[in-house]
């Protein structure tokens, strides 16, 4: 082999080593203004990672296998309930952002939910009136939506993503961003809307179900965040399995370890 042979061998090498350290970078999870976070990994374990905003569940919930180890089922009673801390209360701010995984049951994901309700919250603060990341079966073409209260109910009504098969999980996000509101589906942009401050009542949160009604089917990994998140930031969260981070109460040890992925 002569010297220009190994040369080239030695530059293609380190290209390839460059992109996959490039790819691995790449699929972490942003921890930029992230304020919440919850694996959903056992009906014993629903506290927030992060930023301590421990839930508490209310109802039959069940385990199951989620999109990154495992995830929480819900039959549109059930939900986890999240007191919240000052760092949820988003009342009079403009800018920030929620994601989670979901796989709906049926093509009726709020079937067996509130009588009369038409939503089911995947996760929300709806019951004091500031957002809510949701299924709404009155949007024909764009049943998974993100709304936030200001002046009046900013997306409700054909903003959002068109409801997918069920028994799929599939990646769900929506940011707020100083007079812009954004939906993503699957880490991909769908669309924008105009929108100004959260108008809310206080920090109470919720997983599976709010005073408009419950999701039936899976949640998994839910975050919060007090940043709008990028476009690249929602696609780094919906590729990869989780965080390279030491949060409280935490050993120093990747996400994807924690999440059973090897």
């Amino acid at each position: 082999m002569n010297l220009l042979t190994k040369r080239c061998m030695a530059g293609f090498a380190l290209t390839v080593a460059g992109l996959l350290l490039a790819g691995i970078a790449s699929a972490e999870m942003t921890l930029d203004g992230i304020i919440g976070y919850w694996p959903l990994e056992s009906v014993d374990d629903v506290e927030d990672v992060i930023g301590g905003n421990g839930g508490v569940v209310e109802g039959g919930v069940d385990e199951i296998a989620g999109q990154f180890g495992g995830a929480l089922e819900f039959d549109g009673f059930s939900f986890i309930d999240i007191e919240g801390t000052d760092a949820l209360n988003f009342n009079g701010l403009d800018t920030f952002s929620v994601s989670a995984w979901a796989n709906a049951d049926s093509d009726a994901p709020v079937e067996g939910a509130v009588p009369g309700q038409c939503c089911g919250s995947i996760v929300a603060q709806r019951d004091v009136d500031g957002w809510a990341l949701r299924y709404d079966s009155r949007e024909v073409g764009t049943e998974y939506e993100f709304i936030v209260h200001g002046a009046s109910w900013f997306g409700d009504g054909a903003f959002g993503a068109m409801q997918p098969p069920p028994n799929e999980w599939h990646h769900y996000a929506g940011v707020l961003d100083a007079g812009t509101m954004r939906f993503y589906f699957d880490g991909e942009f769908v669309m924008e809307l105009a929108a100004g401050e959260v108008v809310s009542n206080g920090f109470e949160t919720e997983i599976g179900s709010a005073g408009d009604g419950g999701f039936v089917g899976g949640i998994d990994e839910v975050a919060i965040y007090s940043i709008a998140l990028s476009d690249d930031q929602v696609s780094a969260n919906f590729e990869t399995p989780g965080l390279a981070v030491e949060p409280a109460g935490k050993l120093a040890t990747r996400w994807a370890s924690l999440k059973g992925i090897r």
